[in-house]
């Protein structure tokens, strides 16, 4: 296993291609199960990302292969017009949003290769993506091993989305080195995720 690399946004870009696969490898199956469409799109959507201020990516081959991503960026200070964003606004309210969001670095993606899950890189992966940074805020399904991960790392689930974000899935935001939202937003988690 080599050690972890960092990645701005052109080495990101010219890796594209591999990253995609390795995204279509972990994603396809459950309990993401992501549709081909959705798989295709993500070609564009990494693109896109890798042009965002701040952008980074931290990766991790085995005998060359890329076997773990992971990647974001500094949350903007304006979380309008995108709709995970949105979403998160209408599911903690524009304050608490904000409140898990500024100054916080977001995690964008982690996906290890499944032959090299249970082997710490997650860990070291996520770890190098928010080391520096006091707050950081992801988003993930809390039934999936991931959401384990993180709980062990003292990431904590802060808010649950709406149901018509994922609809495959649950989702929720989780936190690291932030507060729970206000009680007015753990009053619309409750209703929205019963757990």
């Amino acid at each position: 296993m080599e050690d972890v690399m960092r990645l701005d946004g052109p080495a990101a870009r010219r890796i594209g291609e591999e990253i995609a696969g390795l995204y279509r490898r972990c994603y396809a199956a459950p309990p993401w199960s992501e549709t081909s469409a959705r798989l295709a799109d993500y070609p564009g959507k990494l693109a896109a990302s890798t042009e965002r201020p701040g952008f980074g990516a931290w990766i991790v081959r085995d005998g060359g292969r890329l076997a773990g991503v992971c990647y974001g960026w500094p949350t903007p200070s304006d979380l309008s017009g995108n709709r995970i964003y949105t979403t998160l606004v209408r599911a903690a309210g524009a304050e608490d949003a904000a409140a898990l969001t500024r100054g916080a670095f977001e995690v964008a993606e982690l996906f290890v290769h499944p032959a090299h899950q249970g082997r710490g890189l997650g860990r070291t992966l996520l770890t190098g993506a928010v080391a520096g940074w006091d707050t950081a805020w992801l988003i993930t399904h809390p039934g999936a091993p991931a959401a384990r991960l993180y709980q062990r790392l003292g990431w904590r689930r802060a808010v649950a989305l709406p149901a018509d974000f994922y609809p495959q899935l649950p989702m929720s935001v989780y936190t690291l080195g932030r507060t729970g939202p206000s009680t007015a937003a753990r009053e619309t988690q409750a209703e929205l995720d019963p757990l």
